[in-house]
């Protein structure tokens, strides 16, 4: 058993029981362990090496610099970005199994593990779903939209959305047909025709194995309202 066990150490193969993290400010975590790569899956990636790290440190200097996106990696790295340029795909079971620099008793990712938290733009009281309205070259949904870059990925798209919304200082927010942002400042346009809900149709994905979730549809636009 002794030899067993020493063999199991040496071949790295020994998954350590860590406690679950707190997260705070409301976050929730998207991907328990996630494999991140050279070009990082977070987008425009800002990563920090702190000898305290822990996912709630993390979290903490993400939000306070403006970002929604948080991750911890190989034990004193954190990574904030605002969403995603890859899919995420799930680490083999040891993959986020390096303690935290500044909590041996919690998990901090691994080499190329990636433990990913974020702001749940959707939260209530946050955001209220207006509706699947009509938006066309003729008869834009929006009175004064700002239509933002395209993501790299979909993953999440609707939360990606509002939060650039939000950031951008618009209390509107739209997304169509499962790739375009729009954000406004003013809102729906007064002529703009409502849809049925059935042509918000567009699927994205969301993170780890939870589905996927409706963005709008071919010149449909579903509108969000920033009401807290």
């Amino acid at each position: 058993m002794k030899l067993l066990l020493i063999s199991l150490l040496v071949l790295g193969r020994v998954t350590l029981a860590f406690e679950k993290p707190f997260i705070p400010l409301n976050w929730t975590t998207l991907a328990a362990c996630a494999v991140d790569d050279a070009t990082r899956i977070l987008a425009g990636d800002v990563t920090t090496v702190s000898p305290t790290n822990t996912p709630a440190e993390c979290v903490s200097s993400c939000a306070a610099a403006g970002f929604g996106y948080a991750g911890v990696e190989f034990g004193n790295e954190c990574h904030c970005g605002t969403g995603f340029d890859e899919a995420l795909v799930a680490a083999p079971p040891d993959g986020c199994n390096m303690a935290c620099a500044g909590d041996e008793t919690l998990a901090c990712g691994g080499p190329w593990g990636i433990q990913v938290y974020t702001f749940p733009a959707l939260r209530p009281g946050a955001w209220t779903y207006l509706g699947c309205t009509v938006d066309t070259g003729a008869a834009p949904a929006f009175v004064d939209a700002a239509l933002q870059e395209p993501f790299a990925s979909t993953l999440d798209a609707v939360n990606q959305c509002l939060q650039a919304c939000a950031r951008g200082g618009f209390a509107f927010a739209g997304v169509e047909d499962a790739g375009n942002c729009q954000c406004s400042g003013a809102g729906v346009a007064a002529g703009a025709a409502a849809a049925a809900e059935a042509e918000c149709d567009s699927l994205c994905p969301l993170p780890g194995d939870a589905g996927f979730e409706f963005c709008g549809g071919v010149d449909r636009l579903a509108v969000y309202k920033l009401t807290g």
